[in-house]
């Protein structure tokens, strides 16, 4: 039982598919937490002293969504909000996988006025929406972002790594491409689908022995689990041609650049592989910079939604 003055986490999607999880947990801190996806009773029956509801729009990415399933998850969500209006307990609202924004569409108009809402990816037609990342999977968290992860990036056997699926639009090919020609040392993995890629131990360890890693745009976004697990791994982001998303996702405080062009950023690499020092320096700056992003997002994220701030 939770007690009435104790923040609650209610998992208003399946946690157990949201790849974000582990980041959710990261950020908001230790909170008693129940799942609620498939059954309002769930929720319980003292007023907590505030809900944080997490919701995804996962089901909406897929190609061909199954308009029954849909109409399942649309009559369940409006159980749990009917619930939770019932608790008169203050609502905050985490937005998972809503990539084009549809399911804030037929979300938000169900919320209360004035709602805080955190979510994936921008969506300017909600006042009350702020942004965060969608952050690394929970076994890149289990390294120690307080500490230099693995060896410094003079010392790695690989310059760079791209591993991940190489979708038709984009710019991912060239980016590969390129990097193949001029340093074949690197770590070049292309898969055909999302999810179907190398192990994920085995993914883990290539960024951890590489220097760079390519963080190309994904089939949507510039926003991208392989961004931020690169930063967890002690790797130094190669980004291109997105300066604009890049500072409206990541401030304007980063210590490293964002490309006009793929060659532009081949230059810059080689240029730092042959400057050990100034290239530790990069990745000791990064480092400090990741470390100081996610202890401002997870202050940011407490404060507005009015948890505790340790």
């Amino acid at each position: 039982m939770v007690e009435p003055s104790t923040p609650l986490l209610v998992w208003g999607c399946d946690p157990g598919r949201q790849l974000e999880q582990g980041w959710v947990q990261a950020l908001l801190g230790p909170l008693p937490a129940l799942a609620a996806w498939g059954d309002a009773e769930q929720l319980p029956l003292a007023r907590p002293g505030l809900v944080v509801l997490v919701e995804s729009g996962l089901l909406r990415l897929e190609r061909s969504p199954d308009p029954a399933r849909l109409q399942l998850l649309l009559h369940q969500r409006r159980q749990r909000l009917q619930r939770l209006a019932g608790l008169a307990a203050p609502l905050g609202l985490l937005h998972l996988s809503d990539e084009e924004g549809r399911d804030g569409d037929s979300l938000y108009p169900l919320l209360p006025p004035r709602t805080v809402v955190w979510r994936n990816f921008p969506y300017p037609r909600h006042a009350h929406c702020r942004n965060f990342p969608i952050g690394p999977r929970a076994e890149f968290l289990e390294l120690d972002a307080e500490a230099q992860v693995g060896p410094p990036a003079s010392q790695r056997p690989f310059p760079w790594a791209f591993m991940g699926t190489l979708w038709a639009s984009g710019s991912r090919t060239l980016a590969a491409s390129l990097f193949l020609r001029a340093l074949p040392q690197g770590v070049f993995y292309g898969g055909q689908a999302f999810g179907r890629g190398l192990p994920l131990p085995l993914y883990r360890k290539h960024l951890l022995s590489s220097a760079f890693a390519l963080c190309p745009e994904g089939d949507r976004h510039l926003d991208t689990f392989r961004l931020y697990e690169s930063l967890q791994a002690g790797c130094i982001p190669v980004l291109v041609d997105q300066r604009a998303m890049a500072l409206a996702l990541l401030g304007d405080r980063l210590p490293w650049p964002v490309f006009a062009s793929w060659s532009e950023a081949l230059a810059w690499v080689q240029a730092l592989l042959r400057q050990p020092q100034r290239l530790d320096a990069t990745q000791r700056a990064t480092a400090a910079w990741w470390r100081w992003r996610r202890q401002a997002l997870a202050v940011a994220m407490r404060h507005t939604l009015d948890l505790p701030l340790a």
